[in-house]
């Protein structure tokens, strides 16, 4: 009996080593011997040009996100910047914000920091975002930094929208940008000239003053693309629709806006809202509502549709701010360049046109540059933040309202110069006969 205990108790003691040694024994073994994972980090964007800011401007910070691709936590050691007298790091920036400069990030996660461009002078500038973390491939991560800072040596003159009827008081709408697309700001009436062709009036308005102070209203009617050529890059869809949110929700209380989408076809996707909280909530929710309507693109039908909606309201001035690549295929729109430019200028809505991916620069400038509008180039759509800014700083708040007596009975050819510190800028408009 004796011995039969012993035999069994060496049979069990033999079965359990091997299971020990597999790591099948109270459950601890599977800890030791499971995978462990890997932390990945990726820092978006991979680099960053804030180009051009002229002298007193100050551009959109980037908000740079660090996510975590692996299957283990991340563990951020440090996030530096290697110039800190130009540049300027915020921990607590973004839309997730890291909050501090070794956060641990969980796999699959994400947080933000931001970085302010501030040239101390007026010439290029460079730097580095440095990110170390436990990521044994890239366990430094660095994010390329630059731009520069100009005087003012250009000055880009647009007459957006005249109102000559009944006359004969004239007043016309006029944005003054410089190298950078900045609004220029702090030009008087004696730095205007005004020129009717043909004999008619000559010399410095009667008045000039910034639209915000004149409690002049606006109609803008935002063209957004979601044709293939942008969706197939997601950080363009949403760079896109942050930025027309933040331009939304800069619109005064008695502006007002609408949203349309295109690709296939073109939807208007939400109706005119005014600038009030609950109308910039239902404008914010259209930009945000997911859109899918092919992969082609019927840019020029959506324009026209765009200014037919801001033509037929009661506002003071009218706009519409597209943001595409450019492309348009013939085989889908009912109309062509020339057609999109001659709408335009007949119903007096100029067209602000903001490029994004590939772009078809040349379009783009035809459209804006012939209808009194304004062309923006982002290199990258992370550049979306200060172009949208940019507008909403010359439409809601400086651009010129300038008065004079008109000598001439429309049509006539008006040109508008602007002088400031010996440069010169100027524009002509052809004004249509009143109705």
């Amino acid at each position: 009996m004796i011995k039969d205990r012993i035999l069994a108790s060496i049979v069990t003691l033999f079965l359990l080593i091997p299971m020990a040694f597999l790591g099948c024994s109270g459950g601890s073994g599977s800890d030791e011997t499971a995978p462990s994972g890997t932390a990945s980090i990726q820092v978006l964007p991979s680099g960053y040009d804030f180009g051009i800011v002229t002298t007193g401007n100050s551009p959109a910070p980037l908000e740079v996100e660090i996510q975590n691709n692996g299957t283990a936590g991340l563990n951020v050691s440090s996030i530096v910047l290697l110039d800190t007298v130009n540049f300027a790091l915020n921990l607590s920036g973004g839309s997730k914000p890291c909050n501090t400069s070794s956060p641990a990030i969980a796999a699959g996660g994400n947080c933000t920091v931001e970085v302010d461009f501030q040239p101390q002078s007026t010439v290029s500038f460079s730097s580095i975002l440095r990110v170390r973390s436990n990521d044994s491939t890239d366990p430094t991560l660095d994010l390329p930094l630059s731009g520069s800072q100009q005087p003012v040596d250009t000055l880009n003159v647009r007459i957006n929208q005249v109102e000559p009827c009944p006359g004969p008081v004239v007043t016309a709408y006029v944005s003054v940008t410089d190298q950078g697309n900045y609004p220029v700001t702090g030009l008087i009436a004696n730095d205007f000239t005004i020129t009717e062709a043909g004999g008619g009036y000559v010399g410095q308005p009667t008045s000039a003053f910034y639209v915000s102070d004149t409690g002049a209203t606006i109609s803008v009617a935002l063209v957004m693309d979601y044709s293939g050529s942008i969706t197939d890059v997601q950080d363009n869809v949403d760079d896109m629709e942050e930025s027309a949110a933040d331009f939304i929700a800069q619109l005064g209380a008695d502006d007002e806006a609408e949203i349309i989408k295109f690709a296939d076809d073109f939807d208007v996707v939400q109706s005119w809202q005014p600038g009030t909280v609950a109308g910039k909530d239902l404008l914010e929710a259209a930009i945000y509502a997911p859109y899918n309507n092919g992969r082609e693109t019927d840019l020029y039908d959506a324009v026209v549709q765009a200014v037919a909606d801001a033509a037929a309201r009661s506002t003071d001035r009218r706009a519409v701010i597209v943001i595409t690549d450019g492309e348009n295929d013939a085989f889908l729109s009912n109309y062509d360049l020339a057609e999109v430019i001659n709408d335009a200028n007949t119903k007096g809505v100029p067209i602000f046109a903001v490029g994004l991916g590939s772009v078809n620069l040349s379009i783009l400038e035809q459209m804006a540059d012939g209808t009194g509008g304004q062309v923006f180039e982002s290199t990258t759509s992370d550049n979306l933040r200060t172009i949208y800014q940019q507008l909403a700083d010359v439409l809601f708040e400086d651009t010129y309202v300038l008065t004079y007596t008109s000598l001439l009975a429309p049509p006539f050819s008006l040109s508008i110069k602007a002088t400031l510190n010996a440069i010169v800028g100027e524009d002509t408009k052809e004004i249509a006969a009143c109705p």
